[in-house]
Parts: structure tokens; sequence; C-alpha cells
């Protein structure tokens, strides 16, 4: 891609990044050597992107064209491959949050079940009074349906 200036064959700086984290480059660290061990860290990497371009009017112009994207990167470590003289290995790293992300979405499930469920009852008692109200029951009536519901 050339630049503005009229320069061909330089690169944008957007450009060599991306060219940078393509591959496996992302999902392995560099090697770290050190006591005759090397060590090469592993992630997950996950990715996302959008664009559009748009004008106006049947002749857009210049000023009438435009155009968008965006994008993101997501990179978490999951373990390290250890190289030595004895042989490689790969080492998980144990996240100790998804447990607790498990734990929040169930109490969050079960306090959205309950509360769907105490809104239906209360929507069915009201429905209830408004019927036996229109068909001219008595309040007394009406006051001992409301106490054989609070139980």
């Amino acid at each position: 891609m050339a630049k503005g200036n009229g320069q061909r064959g330089a690169s944008l700086p957007l450009d060599s990044a991306l060219a940078r984290l393509t591959g496996a480059r992302l999902c392995y660290g560099k090697p770290v050597t050190s006591a005759g061990r090397t060590v090469i860290t592993v992630a997950s990497v996950r990715g996302a992107g959008g664009g559009g371009l748009g004008s106006t009017g049947a002749v857009a112009t210049a000023l009438a064209k435009g155009g968008g994207g965006g994008g993101m990167l997501d990179a978490r470590p999951v373990g390290f491959i250890e190289i030595s003289a004895a042989g490689s290995r790969y080492v998980p790293i144990n996240d100790r949050r998804l447990p607790l992300a498990a734990l929040a979405g169930g109490a969050l499930a079960a306090i959205t079940l309950t509360r769907a469920v105490a809104r239906r009852r209360r929507i069915r008692f009201a429905r209830e009074v408004v019927r036996r109200v229109k068909a001219g029951a008595p309040l007394a009536e009406l006051e001992r349906y409301a106490a054989s519901q609070r139980s």
C-alpha cells in the first residue's frame, strides 16, 4: 500500500501490525531459554471485525462518501510448553475464574426464574381479585382469598 505523499512500497503502520499478527504468532509466545530449559507460552486467541462503506445520492461526491470499521482481539493464557534435555511437555494453566463464572451464572438463572414465578403468581392473584370484584364478591370473601394466597 502506498502512502499519500507519492512514495510507493512503503507500508502503513496498520499493515505491518496486521502482518505480525497472523498465524501461530498469535497463539505462541517467543521462546525463553534459561538453565537448559526453553519455555514457550501458549494462548487462546479470538478475534472479530467488520466494516462498511456508504455514499449518498445517485452520483456520490468525494465529500458524500463514507466508511468505517472496527474489530477486537482477545487473548487468554492457557498454558506453556517446556523443552529440556529430559524431553518436552505441555503444562496447562488452570483458570480458577471458570467455576466462579459457572456459579454466578447458575445463581443469576435461579434468581431470574424465582422472580418470573413470583411475578406470574402476583398477576394470577390480581386477575382473580378483579374477577371476584366484578362478580360482586363481598369484602370478607376477598380478604379470605387474599389470606389464603399469602402462604
